[in-house]
């Protein structure tokens, strides 16, 4: 029975790193380690002639960039990749109620973010890693170091299951505003709205109602939904991204 079960994780195991491979070849996700060089030396270095440009290709951006421009240009990468996977979880959580449409979102919201993730990582690498790492020159080796890096535990910590299921993990946290929404409402409102009520008449004079507040709130669950589900993939997103950077920094150049 251990075998049988042991043997479907592996083939599951497998199916999934497949998955991850198929993403990596899409174009969108592969980033030309040349031209993001060119980016970053013409960014901290306008007047280059070209030669801390050829120096930064040869060798590594660390060669000709300071610790500080580096420190800029990571925080660049953080703050992009974040702000990218918090925007899409945010808006495929408002989508309809409907069981299918919930599990194509949470797909396409996976998908998304590991997307992101495996756009930061070949910067990070190309940024730390030195002149070895080229997803362009050497596809099929790069890919493999990316989901061998990936789908270790240098990056996902104590709990690679939760981080993998980021969907998952945002889903429970929606369903408990839902569940603890409308409860909150009978309990809060029936002694805050008299007051509501009064300062509201006083400034707009607008009579509000136990029934327009309860309103009010239904409308604010699934915004807070979703900014809990936008949330949940930055968290797993930066600490991910500043463990490969600590693990760049700690190897031999």
């Amino acid at each position: 029975m251990l075998s049988f079960i042991k043997k479907i994780a592996d083939d599951l195991t497998d199916r999934y790193i497949k998955l991850l491979a198929v993403l990596l070849r899409i174009r969108l996700n592969k980033v030309n380690r040349h031209k993001y060089i060119e980016k970053l030396v013409k960014r901290y270095h306008p007047d280059d002639d070209g030669t801390l440009l050829e120096q930064a290709v040869k060798e590594s951006p660390l060669s000709v960039l300071s610790e500080e421009q580096c420190r800029k240009s990571y925080r660049s990468i953080i703050v992009k990749s974040g702000w990218i996977v918090f925007f899409a979880s945010f808006a495929l959580t408002l989508v309809p109620d409907i069981i299918w449409v919930n599990i194509l979102a949470a797909v396409a919201d996976l998908a998304i973010f590991q997307s992101v993730l495996y756009v930061a990582m070949q910067k990070i690498m190309i940024l730390y890693g030195g002149s070895e790492f080229d997803i362009h020159s050497d596809e099929k080796n790069s890919i493999q170091r990316i989901i061998a890096i990936d789908s270790s535990g240098l990056m996902m910590g104590k709990y690679p299951l939760l981080q993998k299921m980021k969907s998952v993990v945002g889903w429970v946290g929606k369903q408990i505003v839902r569940r603890i929404g409308p409860q909150l409402v009978a309990k809060v409102s029936r002694y805050a709205f008299i007051a509501i009520r009064r300062q509201t008449v006083k400034w707009l004079s607008v009579i509000v109602t136990k029934e327009n507040l309860t309103l009010a709130f239904d409308a604010l669950v699934p915004i807070t939904c979703a900014i809990i589900s936008g949330l949940v993939s930055v968290v797993i997103l930066v600490p991910m991204c500043n463990k490969l950077r600590k693990h760049l920094l700690a190897e031999p150049q």
